[in-house]
Formats: C-alpha cells, structure tokens, sequence
C-alpha cells in the first residue's frame, strides 16, 4: 500500500509539474488575436505599435527590414522562431497528462502482485 501511495504521489507530482496545464494559450486564442489584429488600421487613426511593425517586419522585410540593422533583424527573427517553437509544445505538447497518467497506472498495475 506504501509503494502504490508513492508511486501515486510521484504521477501528482509529475502532472503538476506538466506544462499542459497551462493552456491559454492555443490555436482558438491564435485566431482571435489575429483577427483583432488585423482590423487595426493606421490609415483611420488607429495606432502604430511595436507589435505591429514586428509583424510587418518579420512578414515583409524587404519593405521594413530596413527599420532594423542586420543584428537586430537577426536577433527578430530567432526571437519568432523560438515563440513559434514554443506554441507548437503549447498546442501540442510531448508530454500530455493522459499519457503520462496511462503510463504512470501502468506502472503501478504492473508492479502488483497477480
């Protein structure tokens, strides 16, 4: 009984430590977000802002690569790479609880005596 209250205790410990509780962000929250971004319109006195102009630059950098030295363009694009690396285990995680909880009873049924 000792054994399987640890092994259950390590299973807790594990799913809490798992990064798929934290789910805000997902596919859903990506299409919103854009969608509200997109009717931004400079031209009718919305404003300009940083996130805006790095999505113009990261999209179009012939046109607005130039508002940023070659460091600094560098330095943009790995940022994204690694925030689109990062959303990619946030919707698709490699360790999701259910595998994790399957695996961990597995462990504790197999370790029973028949």
């Amino acid at each position: 009984m000792i054994d399987a209250k640890a092994k259950l205790r390590g299973l807790s410990q594990r799913l809490q430590a798992c990064p798929t509780l934290d789910i805000c962000i997902n596919p859903k929250l990506l299409a919103e977000t854009w969608s509200a971004m997109r009717r931004l319109d400079p031209e009718h006195g919305d404003e300009v802002t940083p996130a805006l102009l790095a999505a113009l630059i990261l999209f179009d950098d012939e046109s607005f690569g130039s508002l940023l030295n070659d460091t600094e363009l560098t330095q943009l694009a790995a940022l994204a790479r690694t925030a689109l690396d990062r959303y990619q285990l946030k919707i698709n995680p490699p360790n999701q609880p259910g595998k994790l909880l399957a695996a961990s009873l597995k462990e504790v049924t197999a370790s029973r005596p028949p």
